[in-house]
């Protein structure tokens, strides 16, 4: 099954969970309004997302020799959850206003409330209200995982572990991404860290090893799951960086330019502070930082400072070369061919991606 059919497969075991607590919260309130803040986020959820991590722990658990299909699939569910736990106070902390297509939760909640003429601090209360929602998607996915009885414990007990470790990780990412916009300069080795944590640990090495413990945890396997996932991870990020600064906005379907308008360092902006012609450097350094209509009214040339400085160019052939590592990976492991073909379809899909 390869990550389209499979979101179709994930996604009404998602909807069912979601659908569920929406009834039970009746249960809590019957206030409309705070009851429609939490139908958005159903909304959220649904509006698009590739469902990569479930994905990739699904793959791992099948190429491990897992059977049980429909139980993995309800368990997985919390990995998708925690993701969008993620990117709602990521929206907050990024100021975003878009994501898929759809306000984000902050950005909803205020229009609400000014729609309705609320006498209040309208962004403020938005970023509350979504801190709140995100936090109950937090709940959910560990209340999934907490409360599974469907494995062998041992296989459990190892799969908690991995998801332990991916919050913590992905946590301290988040912070690494968020000190660093009040950095002027950072060194590499950090912009390098970031990505591992926020990304390659979170996004593939942790969820392919959740999906391995489920089936059997073979420790053979495990370091394929390191290098893999470690190789593919880095590329999907660098890659996801250079979209933000290339990719046509309506296609994206995002906030473009988050990173410049939040001053956050990332591969490309260190390659310019790294390597860049001192005119360069100061290019850049003046719309770090910059409200995004700014920048979306001087984009051209923006887009045209990371080109010619040889940045998106590096980019390009880093991302290549992590692909590449990953594809080096996979035919050394060992796991039946079928499964092999499943992974390779899996980078192929996300070197192609265009958001």
């Amino acid at each position: 099954m390869d990550i389209v059919n499979f979101k179709k497969k994930f996604d009404p075991y998602l909807i069912k969970f979601l659908d569920k607590k929406l009834v039970d919260y009746k249960d809590y309130t019957k206030d409309a309004f705070i009851l429609s803040l939490i139908a958005h986020t159903k909304k959220l959820v649904l509006s698009a997302g590739k469902r990569v991590r479930p994905y990739v722990a699904y793959l791992m658990y099948k190429s491990a020799g897992g059977k049980q299909d429909e139980k993995v699939i309800k368990l997985f569910v919390g990995l998708e959850l925690f993701h969008n736990f993620c990117l709602v106070h990521d929206d907050i902390i990024d100021r975003g206003l878009e994501r898929h297509g759809v306000a984000t939760l902050h950005k909803h909640v205020s229009q609400r409330l000014q729609n309705e003429k609320r006498i209040c601090n309208i962004e403020h209360v938005g970023n509350s209200q979504a801190i709140l929602i995100g936090d109950l998607l937090f709940a959910w996915s560990y209340e999934i995982l907490g409360l599974c009885t469907d494995f062998d414990s041992k296989k459990l007990y190892e799969a908690r572990v991995a998801f332990n470790k991916m919050v913590d990780e992905v946590v301290v990412g988040q912070m690494i991404d968020v000190d660093i916009t009040t950095r002027k300069n950072v060194k590499a080795s950090l912009v390098d860290q970031k990505m591992m944590l926020k990304t390659a640990m979170y996004t593939f090495v942790r969820p392919m090893e959740i999906g391995l413990a489920l089936a059997s945890g073979k420790s053979s396997l495990k370091e394929f799951c390191a290098h893999f996932g470690m190789s593919l991870g880095m590329g999907f990020q660098i890659q996801d960086d250079m979209l933000d600064i290339i990719a046509n906005p309506k296609k994206l379907k995002k906030t473009v330019l988050s990173d410049l308008k939040e001053g956050n360092h990332n591969f490309f902006t260190q390659y310019i502070f790294d390597f860049g012609t001192e005119k360069q450097k100061k290019e850049l350094s003046k719309v770090f930082g910059t409200p995004v209509a700014l920048l979306n009214g001087n984009r051209q040339k923006i887009v045209g400072l990371f080109y010619d400085s040889g940045a998106i160019d590096n980019g390009v052939k880093t991302v290549e070369a992590y692909f590449n590592s990953a594809r080096k990976s996979l035919s050394s492991a060992k796991i039946p061919i079928t499964y092999k073909s499943k992974w390779s379809e899996l980078i192929d899909y996300i070197e192609k991606r265009t958001a």
